[in-house]
């Protein structure tokens, strides 16, 4: 694919509207029906969309599914994971189907650790997939106690980064466009959106930029352009719009 876009909730969402009409694909995240209404309906008509839900997310309304073509909804879980979950009725009453976890994203993400363990690890290593073969050798009994607690065999440091992930594996695209993905500053992870802004510390925030220049280095072949200033990376496949 020519090109794609990845719409999260932040600021930087608004720039989207000077964009929209390079784009025939975007993935959406989260409730993200008031951003849909704000920006205009106009620039999501003529689209396939993919909403990407986390297991607290709930569908859009105003009728947007009916309104706009939503190709998928898919999340970062298996079956067995949303078992006992409220979001699979959720989008039932909306005659929605959600798609899991594909075959293409196993093998993704990281694995299952304290987060804490993730973060201090990544220090040590400048390419994610050693560091989830460290972590999957070195934590199996931790690893394995958080994937039957969280119901979660897979783990992302936000819905933002699992959506940025599949879309590259899905399109392999000459160039993807990232809006709304604000949430990086130096010791804060800071949540943005058309009506509010919260800022609460967290070990997120480094495994966030981290899984950001991650995808940057491994899909080297694609061109970045992010809406973002705060997120700022050296490579000659990265650029600010």
């Amino acid at each position: 694919m020519e090109r794609v876009a990845v719409l999260g909730r932040g600021v930087s969402l608004k720039k989207y509207a000077k964009f929209s009409h390079l784009f025939k694909k975007i993935y959406i995240v989260g409730n993200f029906w008031k951003e849909i209404v704000k920006l205009k309906i106009k620039h999501f008509k003529n689209k396939d969309i993919v909403h990407i839900i986390s297991r607290t997310d709930s569908p859009l309304r105003n009728g947007l599914y009916k309104k706009l073509n939503f190709t998928k909804i898919t999340t970062p879980y298996y079956v067995e994971e949303l078992v006992n979950s409220k979001i699979v009725n959720k989008f039932k009453k909306v005659n929605r189907k959600i798609e899991t976890l594909p075959k293409c994203m196993i093998g993704r993400g990281y694995p299952s650790a304290p987060r804490e363990l993730i973060v201090k690890y990544s220090r040590k290593y400048n390419n994610y997939k050693e560091l989830c073969k460290f972590l999957r050798e070195k934590f199996p009994e931790e690893i394995k106690e958080i994937t039957v607690q969280a119901k979660r065999s897979h783990y992302w440091p936000t819905t933002g980064m699992y959506a940025l992930d599949i879309c590259l594996v899905e399109n392999n695209p000459k160039e993807i466009y990232i809006f709304g993905i604000d949430c990086l500053q130096t010791l804060n992870y800071v949540i943005y959106n058309f009506d509010f802004k919260t800022t609460r510390n967290t070990d997120a925030t480094r495994l966030m930029f981290y899984h950001t220049e991650e995808m940057v280095k491994e899909f080297s072949s694609t061109m970045f352009y992010s809406a973002s200033s705060v997120i700022k990376l050296n490579y000659p496949n990265w650029q600010l719009v």
